[in-house]
């Protein structure tokens, strides 16, 4: 398994529990080709760093965004929603990738439609699918863009600082 892989995985994992909702990796070979599309609407978030660019989507059923716990009321839809939480999933990568001394730039989520998602995932040189599954349904993440992973330095001494540390200024 790739170190990217375990990264992504983990993080959507410890995000989704944070929220009270059971999620496990689904085995992406065992998927049908158009279960490996996204959902409508499907989140983005372009990011960016040397040798490691490209746009992580999120998608999910609404009924796992609905029994996501300490969440306010979704009036409007599942949409702000989902930016939000594909925006904190590209938190927790950023910051995993910062043990790996790649300090990503990441741009604000955007909600797209499905087509939109798999076109751009088709015009880059790497894609990497990631499903997972919940008692509510089902969730996908893809990654895509032009990732080495020749730039990973694993270092012991995180740049940024633990979840709940007093940052002074």
């Amino acid at each position: 398994m790739r170190t990217i892989d375990v990264l992504v995985q983990g993080a959507t994992v410890e995000l989704f529990h944070f929220y009270g909702v059971a999620i496990a990796p689904a085995s992406i070979g065992d998927l049908r080709e158009e279960a490996r599309l996204h959902g409508d609407p499907a989140s983005t978030v372009d990011f960016s760093a040397p040798g490691f660019s490209g746009v992580l989507a999120l998608s999910a059923n609404p009924g796992v965004f609905r029994s996501m716990t300490g969440l306010p009321p979704m009036l409007e839809g599942t949409g702000d929603w989902m930016r939000e939480v594909t925006n904190q999933l590209m938190g927790k990568v950023k910051s995993r990738l910062a043990r790996f001394q790649v300090a990503l730039h990441a741009e604000l989520p955007q909600l797209r439609h499905p087509s939109d998602v798999d076109r751009r995932n088709r015009s880059c040189k790497q894609q990497f699918f990631y499903s997972f599954r919940t008692l509510k349904g089902e969730v996908l993440v893809t990654l895509s863009g032009d990732f080495d992973e020749g730039f990973f330095v694993f270092s012991n001494a995180s740049p940024l600082p633990l979840d709940g540390k007093v940052i002074l200024f």
